[in-house]
């Protein structure tokens, strides 16, 4: 187990090492290949870059129908599109907070070979509702090395774990990422008893594209019970270091229950266990997620959620800092996707579905027989 938590740890650090804006995941989604071919894992990457991995069942009467596990690979930041004199004209990709218009927000502006410039807001750029901002190198000679567009993202921590918490520029969504690829990493030694597929999607933060994309496509086989990996704000009853949360419903759906049930046989499973396993559930309505993209085209869908501290990089006092998590809610994320896939051939035998069919015969009685 050790090693397992160890792993999980070291992917999302790895995954944190490489800033990204929607539509330029290129780093990411380069470290999400490498851990899939370290691992062994077969993958595939489609016509718009979001990244596949399938591991196939050993079941093949069509009892266990399919899994997937999606996480995006994009976080709120900008995008730099235009020059103005010497500065900079970063437009906002995502919901990033009011205050990074401002100036003198601390900045990376990254080039194509990953390297980070230094940089600063210098406040608002054009029109309010345009959501722009000027942006002034640290080193102004390096300006024309600048490509349109390129990844403008927070000064922040790459990825701190310290106390138990776990400190990101980008929590959102490369816990997701992360998970996922531990999951999988574990699995490709146990042969599953359904197919499951691990999907690191892009562009998520600017309105769901690349997941829309491939529910349109229909890449997924339609049987398929897709769950979205989400890192989340805070709500009562999703509250950070309590566990991961079981995700109903977002801001537009509510989700599946037979998508569902293999969690919650995951989690009857865990916390039946002598130490007990942390786990919350609740609908998550502070915003959309990849299951609502999926939901629209008829597959099954339900979510996955890890409480987040400072979402999208938004702190409480206005300012801009690391999006964080607790540890275990990350690893219990990992533990909870890994005994949901090895429950799927009993996903429907939960203990409260067993509850609501077995009625005493007492009550049958009083009833009146037979409805």
């Amino acid at each position: 187990m050790t090693n397992y938590r160890e792993q999980a740890l070291d992917i999302l650090a790895r995954l944190g090492a490489q800033p990204a804006t929607s539509f330029i995941e290129d780093g990411v989604a380069r470290v999400v290949r490498e851990i899939l071919a370290e691992a062994n894992v077969p993958h595939r990457t489609d016509g718009c870059g979001n990244i596949i991995a399938h591991l196939e069942g050993s079941f093949t009467d069509g009892s266990v129908p399919p899994i997937a596990f999606m996480a995006h690979m994009d976080h709120p930041g900008f995008e730099t599109v235009a020059l103005d004199g010497d500065f900079l004209v970063g437009a906002a990709m995502g919901g990033v907070p009011q205050s990074s218009f401002e100036a003198g927000v601390p900045l990376q502006v990254i080039l194509p070979d990953g390297e980070r410039l230094s940089a600063v807001t210098a406040g608002p750029f054009g029109e309010a509702s345009e959501r722009k901002a000027l942006i002034s190198l640290e080193d102004s000679s390096r300006l024309a090395e600048v490509p349109m567009p390129a990844s403008v993202v927070f000064d922040l921590v790459d990825f701190q774990l310290e106390d138990g918490y776990i400190r990101m520029r980008a929590v959102d969504d490369l816990a997701g990422c992360g998970s996922t690829l531990a999951m999988l990493s574990v699995l490709i030694k146990e042969q599953p008893a359904g197919d499951v597929y691990g999907v690191f999607t892009r562009a998520e933060e600017v309105g769901l594209v690349g997941a829309r994309l491939l529910a349109e496509a229909g890449t997924l086989p339609r049987e398929t019970l897709v769950v979205s990996l989400e890192s989340s704000r805070t709500l009562p009853g999703a509250e950070i270091g309590s566990g991961p949360v079981i995700r109903v419903g977002d801001a537009g759906f509510t989700f599946n229950a037979d998508a569902e049930s293999p969690l919650t046989r995951a989690r009857e499973t865990l916390q039946a266990r002598p130490e007990g396993f942390k786990v919350q559930r609740q609908l998550m309505s502070g915003g959309s997620c990849e299951a609502s993209a999926f939901a629209v085209y008829g597959y099954r869908t339900t979510g996955i959620a890890f409480p987040l501290g400072n979402y999208h990089n938004g702190a409480p006092d206005g300012g801009i800092e690391a999006e964080y998590i607790h540890e275990e809610d990350y690893l219990g994320g990992v533990e909870l996707m890994l005994e949901a896939v090895r429950r799927m051939p009993e996903r429907e035998d939960t203990f409260f579905r067993q509850r609501l069919r077995e009625i005493p015969g007492e009550f049958r009685e009083r009833m009146g027989g037979a409805a």
